[in-house]
């Protein structure tokens, strides 16, 4: 009964209009926006906005080339929210414009269409960090250009990346702002972090099981005026038939501070260390909700 109440108010406040809601915890702030189908749309950490509302956040579905679904992208059709859950230290709450959520533990879970995918996505933030979780499953054949797993669009300002890949190979660059877009890292990773160095702080994206990725994989698109957007570009197959369940796809982020670039790496392998301890609670498959929201 206490689902479908909260379901019920979800529907009357996303009819009355679109908002955008803070989780709070520890250093932490994550702005969630209803507008864009609760996902992300901005990441603060000790008050520096690691990851800006410059683009979109979440997953990406794409059945062929150019045919984006997920979030603000509808190129290819528009994931369909079923059902949305938000609790604060076990207790559910119904998000509200401009409302600031705050607690040792905060998740927000959907239930969502994507084409013919039936997702469950789920955020974690705690003291400890933000955990994106998410699976699938095919409710029909289902083909598949790409997939992006997980998207961060971390602020233009960052001046350097590291990354550890996933033969053991450390990679490690700057930010050159030479040229209009560049591409960076391009390889299967257990972690990936972009440090600013002007702020003398960093956010680090920790897999606890390293995704196998296609294409550009675990990518770093550097857009010049834009971002420094991380994408995950996960290996499904091409096609897959009804029933199809897929693994569960998890990224932890955490915020780092390093003195120089030099620090960087050191200091983001400190981060790892402490990001591999976290516990994640186990991901249910994704179901069709009793009541759902109409879009």
């Amino acid at each position: 009964m206490k689902y479908l109440i909260f379901t019920a108010m979800i529907l009357m406040t996303s009819i009355a209009s679109a908002f955008e809601y803070d989780l709070v915890s520890g250093d932490y702030r994550v702005t969630v926006t209803e507008k864009v189908k609760h996902t992300i749309r901005k990441i603060a950490w000790k008050g520096y906005t690691l990851a800006t509302p410059t683009g979109y956040y979440g997953a990406i579905v794409m059945p062929a080339p150019g045919k984006y679904i997920g979030a603000g992208h509808k190129e290819g059709g528009t994931e369909n929210v079923l059902s949305v859950t938000v609790t604060c230290d076990g207790k559910t709450v119904v998000p509200e414009a401009k409302m600031e959520i705050k607690g040792e533990c905060i998740t927000v879970e959907k239930i969502s269409r994507f084409d013919r995918c039936l997702f469950r996505i789920r955020l974690v933030l705690t003291p400890e960090g933000l955990i994106e979780t998410k699976r699938f499953i095919a409710e029909a054949d289902q083909n598949f250009h790409l997939f992006y797993a997980h998207i961060y669009c971390f602020d233009k300002e960052m001046t350097d990346y590291f990354a550890l890949k996933a033969d053991g190979k450390t990679v490690r660059g700057r930010f050159e702002k030479k040229q209009k877009y560049d591409w960076h890292v391009n390889s299967e990773v257990k972690y990936v972090a972009e440090y600013n160095a002007g702020q003398k702080k960093g956010a680090m994206l920790y897999y606890p099981e390293i995704i196998p990725g296609t294409a550009r994989k675990a990518t770093i698109w550097e857009v010049l005026n834009g971002y420094n957007k991380c994408y995950m570009m996960a290996k499904v197959p091409k096609k897959v038939s009804a029933g199809w369940k897929s693994p569960t796809f998890t990224v932890i982020l955490r915020g780092f501070e390093a003195e120089n670039a030099d620090g960087m790496p050191a200091a983001v392998e400190k981060e790892a260390d402490a990001a591999a301890k976290i516990r994640i609670e186990p991901l249910p498959e994704p179901a069709v909700p009793d009541t759902q929201i109409p879009r």
